[in-house]
């Protein structure tokens, strides 16, 4: 593997990265075309001096079962094809691998170059085990591929998307008045109907959609005023018939017909949808669901690691299709291009949907938490 990896290396630059990660990717409709790549001497760069250090391998701490088969497939082995560096995987949930990390950083010993997280996790606890990536200067095409705010200083985005409000379009239908924001879900009136919320660990994203549907402006939410959207919230509690606790529940519930409207996962939305069970779908107010990959500070492979993070935000077809596969998306803005038209409109990164989001302020996170969530339970109880 090292001298396959020297041999490409010497010879490798982006162009020919793109063609032979192109033998691995499924293809959308006829076939991927790739375009011609600008000039990219960082990411050879990168893996020349992790050829040169002896980083003919990395080893990811990543996903499990059929999606961490999408992510191999259309990621990692057109970068091990492209570069030479093998790519090992350690999967796990996200708290079995931040336990697991947090354990390693304490005896000096981390054995893991890259960690994928969920970005409300990135806590500054928790950027203390993770390099400092700035601006992502080392990483071109994050800033120049990447959606606004991919670059996290402590990691880079990946998978993408929010808690959307979703709604059966068969009680909704096109022609009439249709909810398209959190002030809509709580109008019952002129949306009636039973609704469903998440309780799944996050309440805030309620706390969010209760802010929002009270008038406050998406730029002056945080910091959250907990009391005023508890008060919302007692405003909606009799409609909420269904406080979801799974992503297969927030399903079943739209396929049931037991609700009109909810929050959902989009991923779940969009499997819906390919069940031919008609949706709609606003992004307006939707807080940010995502993962990060970030490199873990004291890293065996650094350099390898970074040329991995550098190589998703490449070739946006491949992105278009695992965002096909997968019902879920990333954070490469120009894949959206390569989406069937339907798809479109619908997509996290179109510009006017990712302008919609609601990103989680983190530092308020960290520090309010736990207070959060034992009055979500008290309130829920009661």
């Amino acid at each position: 593997m090292e001298e396959k990896a020297m041999a490409v290396s010497r010879r490798t630059n982006r162009r020919s990265m793109l063609q032979l990660s192109a033998a691995v990717i499924s293809t959308i409709g006829g076939g991927i075309v790739f375009p011609s790549p600008l000039a990219a001497a960082p990411l050879d760069e990168l893996v020349e001096r992790a050829r040169k250090g002896g980083e003919n391998k990395l080893v990811v701490a990543g996903g499990t079962g059929a999606y961490g088969d999408l992510v191999r497939n259309y990621f990692f082995a057109p970068f091990t094809q492209a570069t030479g560096i093998e790519v090992i995987v350690s999967g796990g949930g996200y708290g079995e691998k931040l336990a697991k990390l947090k354990a390693m950083a304490s005896v000096g010993r981390v054995e893991w170059d890259v960690i994928t997280l969920s970005v409300e996790s990135l806590t500054p606890d928790v950027a203390n085990l993770l390099d400092d990536l700035g601006a992502c200067a080392s990483l071109p095409d994050v800033s120049g591929q990447g959606v606004a705010g991919s670059c996290l200083g402590h990691g880079v985005l990946f998978d993408v998307g929010g808690g959307v409000l979703a709604y059966d379009k068969r009680v909704f239908q096109d022609g009439q008045p249709q909810p398209t924001s959190w002030r809509d879900f709580w109008d019952v009136k002129a949306f009636p109907g039973p609704r469903a919320l998440p309780n799944v660990g996050n309440p805030w994203w309620n706390l969010i959609a209760a802010l929002q549907a009270d008038g406050v402006s998406p730029d002056q939410l945080f910091p959250l005023d907990v009391d005023r959207a508890f008060r919302k919230l007692d405003e909606i509690k009799s409609q909420v018939t269904v406080w979801w606790k799974s992503g297969d529940q927030s399903q079943q519930i739209f396929r049931t017909r037991e609700v009109v409207m909810a929050m959902l996962f989009s991923g779940r939305a969009f499997r819906l949808r390919a069940e031919q069970i008609p949706l709609g779908i606003s992004w307006k107010g939707a807080p940010l669901d995502a993962a990060f990959w970030g490199l873990t500070k004291g890293a065996q492979h650094p350099n390898a690691a970074l040329a991995l993070l550098d190589f998703i935000y490449t070739r946006p077809q491949a992105h278009a299709a695992f965002t096909q596969e997968s019902f879920g998306s990333t954070a490469q803005r120009e894949a959206v291009k390569f989406l069937p038209e339907d798809a479109r409109a619908s997509s996290v990164i179109e510009p006017a949907n990712w302008s919609q989001i609601i990103q989680i302020d983190r530092n308020w996170l960290a520090a309010n938490r736990e207070t959060v969530l034992e009055r979500w339970n008290t309130w829920l109880a009661s």
